[in-house]
């Protein structure tokens, strides 16, 4: 884990000055831990230049990924959940379309689910912003209850789902 300006400078002087640096497209954390801390982890991957040419190349390269751990909780134990391969997105789109890809459907459609009531949210708040004598104001009042509709009807599915797998 990384935590300070300082210790990624460590970390860096270590590596060769023309190894390729990434980030994670995402926020990653442990599913259903509600008490966390940020913290960066470095990870040694594989990267691919110049690739679908004739001089693609693989070589080693340094991803950094914004990891939640547990806190409070010892050091070791938040170094162990920040170094797991298989920790999920925190954001919930990126979660859902991550488990509905992999064909895990309980889980998918359980942050699908939660994605709907956002964007129902949303809406219900832009229509709030609306007279309730404005036409889109009503249409898009309408329309939030529709998407909170179909949150909860993918929210029973989701349970459903799993207990047929």
């Amino acid at each position: 884990m990384v935590d300070t300006v300082g210790q990624l400078r460590t970390l860096l002087a270590q590596l060769p000055d023309e190894m390729p640096l990434s980030l994670d497209d995402h926020h990653r954390a442990l599913p259903g831990e509600e008490d966390q801390v940020h913290t960066i982890h470095p990870r040694l991957v594989g990267t691919v230049s110049g690739l679908g040419t004739p001089a693609e190349s693989k070589q080693p390269g340094l991803m950094l990924t914004q990891v939640y751990v547990p806190f409070p909780a010892e050091e070791e134990e938040q170094a162990a959940v920040a170094t797991r391969d298989d920790l999920p997105a925190y954001d919930e789109f990126a979660r859902a379309a991550h488990y509905l890809e992999r064909g895990e459907l309980s889980p998918g459609l359980k942050d699908a689910a939660g994605v709907l009531d956002e964007v129902a949210r949303l809406v219900g708040e832009v229509a709030a912003d609306c007279t309730e004598h404005d036409e889109d104001g009503s249409t898009l009042r309408v329309e939030a209850k529709r998407i909170t509709h179909a949150a909860e009807r993918v929210r029973k599915l989701s349970g459903e789902v799993e207990a047929a797998e």
